[in-house]
């Protein structure tokens, strides 16, 4: 019977975790001000695809930015998805990040693109920053880097 128990205490407390995750105003998480920040440009007003996504697109150009908050199990990492990645693209590069979240990676799979992964315990989440469209490699690195700094202090809170 405390067998029984204690697995209804942790199921209860891991969908509290995920509700918390989920719950996050991703609007505050977030802002068009915080991408025109990072960016230098200006962007249309964000919307949501999923409940755990959102998204800005450029004003006449072709940056395309998403942050998604998830949660996660405690066994998922970005080192998981970095082994992953490795495996089915041995040439992408992959960076740690420090100072955002518990763990994150910086990795790019096009010159185009870039994106920043980061592990959260409180809530067990992921956080992803990512760009779309970007003219360089350095300036989808320097986006995702800059706007998940300023994003990462906020999950949780």
């Amino acid at each position: 019977m405390k067998t029984i128990s204690h697995a209804i205490v942790v199921a209860f407390a891991f969908l509290f975790t995920l509700a918390t995750a989920c719950a996050q105003d991703l609007e505050k998480l977030v802002t068009k001000a915080d991408v025109e920040k990072v960016t230098g440009a200006k962007f249309k007003d964000g919307w949501k695809p999923m409940p755990t996504q959102i998204s800005f697109a450029q004003e006449g150009g072709d940056l395309q930015i998403s942050v998604d908050l998830e949660p996660r199990d405690a066994k998922t990492t970005v080192r998981g998805w970095e082994a992953t990645m490795k495996r089915m693209q041995p040439t992408a590069k992959v960076e740690t990040v420090p100072g955002v979240g518990k763990d994150a990676i910086y990795y790019s799979t096009r010159p185009d693109l870039g994106a920043v992964s980061a592990d959260f315990d409180k809530p067990l989440a992921q956080l992803r920053v990512a760009v779309a469209g970007a003219k360089t490699p350095a300036q989808a690195r320097q986006i995702v880097l800059d706007l998940a700094k300023i994003v990462a202090p906020k999950v949780g809170k």
